[in-house]
């Protein structure tokens, strides 16, 4: 029953990071006065549904909450034309309809010139650089909120600084390291803070023997530094033997809080080096170096924060700027149906002043569509028998 629970839990979060990503296109696209049809968090048959008498926008919850979308009017429509199709520039819009006999009911041109030109804008027919703000805005919004994610993240969960749990002892039962106790706490290592950016195990990365550090501890409340050295540790903790290069103890990590001082401080930075760690991940499933049984797609991701969760709920919280992170940068990635594609279709357009053939653009998303929902279906498939 708990991990049902979990699972709902999960849910809700990846709907809320989806919602985040469409709000970001939706309120751009009212900045920009972007006519828009629905916004909808789900996929498939309606659940709910409410229209805006005013606008004319509905607003949905969907059957499948693993998607979402902010539909655009005209996104994706083609003109019939033989031909490359011409760059159609709003500003001329209000002039051609000057020229038409009949006009729209209601409207009045020579009185609302705006309203007249409203009346036929369609998404494609919007100035590039204002497609290209709204495009953007979704992964802005997603960014946006992972480093509101991460301050909130660093204030409630803090970072982990590791005490002393176990010391090893060689053949003779001498301690390894006589230098620390149980119960020490490691603040520093060589001059340099354990905190929210910098964790023990970065600090502590060459185990050459004989190598020495100097370690800022706290015992009994009081701080002192001490020297201890990277040494051969053999041994037994009673149910597997060891062998290897280290300092001979054993830490229990420990979360230690932060200021909401500390958390604005680094909260740009936390939530950077997120985005990076995850550039790497898709960077490394292009060279190989990286298993595709490492990546999840949406069932994945709502099984790995239920499972978490259930841990310790602060994983929750711990995940929120990941999941915030990954979901911009996947975005913005060059592939078909993506935000990322429709920027470069559309920066291409405003380069050379015309579009790339409309139908041309809608079959490679399409086509793109079709292959990335097989994508993420394969991994989660793959994700369930690994």
């Amino acid at each position: 029953m708990e991990y049902f629970l979990y699972i709902l839990l999960a849910i809700i979060v990846l709907l809320a990071m989806i919602t985040i990503h469409e709000l970001g296109h939706y309120i751009a696209g009212k900045i920009l006065k972007f006519k828009i049809n629905e916004f909808s968090i789900g996929l498939g048959p309606k659940i709910f549904s409410k229209t805006n008498k005013k606008t004319g926008e509905v607003f949905s919850l969907r059957v499948v909450p693993l998607g979402g979308y902010c539909a655009f009017e005209g996104e994706t429509d083609v003109e019939e034309e033989e031909g490359e199709e011409e760059f159609v520039d709003p500003d001329t819009v209000y002039e051609e309809l000057e020229k038409k006999p009949v006009m729209p009911p209601c409207v009045d041109p020579l009185r609302d010139k705006e309203n007249a030109v409203e009346q036929t804008r369609s998404f494609i027919e919007e100035k590039p650089w204002k497609r290209l703000i709204v495009l953007v805005s979704g992964a802005l919004f997603n960014f946006i909120s992972a480093i509101i994610f991460s301050i909130i993240v660093i204030c409630v969960v803090g970072y982990s600084v590791p005490t002393v749990t176990n010391i090893y002892t060689d053949a003779t039962n001498a301690p390894y390291c006589t230098e620390l106790q149980v119960g020490d706490k490691i603040l520093a290592v060589d001059g340099q803070e354990i905190n929210v950016m910098t964790s023990y195990e970065e600090l502590v990365t060459d185990k050459s023997e004989n190598k020495e550090y100097t370690f800022l501890i706290e015992r009994n409340g009081e701080q002192k530094e001490v020297k201890v050295k990277v040494q051969r540790i053999v041994g037994t903790d009673g149910e597997t033997e060891f062998d290897y290069m280290g300092i001979g103890f054993v830490t229990l990590y420990a979360h230690e809080s932060a200021s909401f001082w500390d958390a604005l401080v680094y909260c740009v930075p936390y939530t950077l080096e997120l985005s990076f760690s995850i550039l790497k991940v898709f960077g490394g499933l292009f060279t190989g170096s990286v298993p595709l049984t490492s990546v999840t797609g949406p069932v994945g991701t709502v099984d790995t924060i239920a499972q978490l969760g259930m841990l310790d709920w602060r994983n929750i919280l711990i995940l929120l700027p990941l999941i915030a992170s990954n979901l911009a940068i996947f975005n913005v990635l060059p592939i078909p149906a993506l935000d990322g594609s429709k920027l470069i279709f559309t920066t291409i357009e405003w380069i050379r002043k015309k579009p790339i053939n409309r139908k041309v653009e809608n079959i490679i998303h399409a086509v793109g569509m079709i292959l990335l929902l097989g994508f993420i279906v394969v991994i989660d498939i793959i994700g369930l028998f690994t």
